[in-house]
């Protein structure tokens, strides 16, 4: 029996690995339960599930809180003679830049898919939405593009302080490029209003996104808060610009929520409340904008 209670209280990584696909799973199944419109037949198999789902899952986030120094030291241990993945496991500056790709890459397939449909059936909906992609294909692309130059320019003898300038300039580039995003999202917003347009996740689709969502703003704040003192701009820079994304990650889930669950199509409130946590959205990520040219302006003085 104490084997047994220390095995769980400190589990292998196969276990939890093997749990978290039990508690997707079980997630997966209990909301398609619950979901059904003769819900008593099922309510019974829901609960369970979502019990599964509850049990697994928060013993999984136990598991790996209490596993992970291992796992960091077993990582850096591994890549130690393997200088690429050694910056990713203990540069944070080489990783947030480094994950920015891949952020780059969903936000120029979401531009192309927007745009294509927005020229297909001619909606304003569309192109807005494929030019705040657009905008935030910008922001990324200049900081990862300023990163190629930067180590090219550093390896060719640039001076510490001449990086430090010029990554202040990048920072303030992409502040007034920030204030742009409202504009885009301005257009999509009163689409909203007018035409009852919004950001649509049908059935189950709509609680996956829910997670990503709120994980998202969570994790985009926590950055935030992370980065706000660091001496590394260009990676303050990244850290803000997906704070503005992950506001608007909120306004399309509560967008799609009203679109799934109004049952009564009470339009004129959802029209109001959509329009006023548009413009919140708004000026949040125009607030950021202008924080970083403020405080890319006083760096530069200094």
């Amino acid at each position: 029996m104490k084997k047994l209670l220390e095995f769980f209280k400190k589990p292998p990584l196969w276990l939890l690995l093997v749990l978290a696909v039990i508690g997707i799973g079980a997630t997966v199944g209990g909301t398609m339960f619950m979901t059904q419109e003769n819900l008593s037949a099922y309510i019974v198999w829901g609960y369970t599930l979502l019990c599964v789902m509850s049990v697994t899952i928060g013993y999984c986030i136990y598991g790996f809180v209490i596993i992970f120094p291992d796992l960091n030291e077993r990582a850096l241990k591994w890549s130690e003679n393997k200088t690429f993945w050694n910056r990713v496991f203990t540069e944070y500056g080489f990783r947030t830049i480094l994950f920015s790709i891949g952020s780059f890459a969903i936000n120029l397939a979401f531009a192309v898919y927007n745009g294509s449909v927005a020229i297909v059936i001619h909606s304003i909906w569309f192109g807005a939405l494929a030019s705040y992609y657009i905008l935030l294909i910008v922001l990324r692309g200049i900081i990862l593009g300023y990163h190629i130059f930067r180590r090219k320019a550093v390896k060719a003898g640039q001076t510490e302080a001449v990086t430090e300038l010029k990554d202040t300039r990048i920072y303030r580039i992409c502040g007034i490029v920030l204030l742009l995003l409202p504009i885009a999202l301005s257009f999509a917003i009163l689409q909203m209003v007018r035409e009852n347009d919004s950001f649509v996740h049908t059935g189950i689709t709509i609680y996956a996104y829910a997670i990503y969502a709120f994980y998202k703003i969570i994790v985009s704040i926590y950055n935030f808060v992370k980065t706000r003192r660091s001496s590394e701009m260009t990676v303050r820079a990244s850290r803000n610009i997906n704070l503005a994304d992950a506001f608007v990650s909120i306004l399309a889930l509560q967008t799609a929520m009203f679109r799934e669950f109004d049952t009564a199509g009470d339009v004129v409130n959802v029209a109001i409340i959509n329009a006023v946590t548009g413009a919140i959205v708004c000026a949040l990520t125009a607030a950021i904008g202008i924080f970083m040219i403020v405080i890319a302006a006083k760096k530069t003085k200094r």
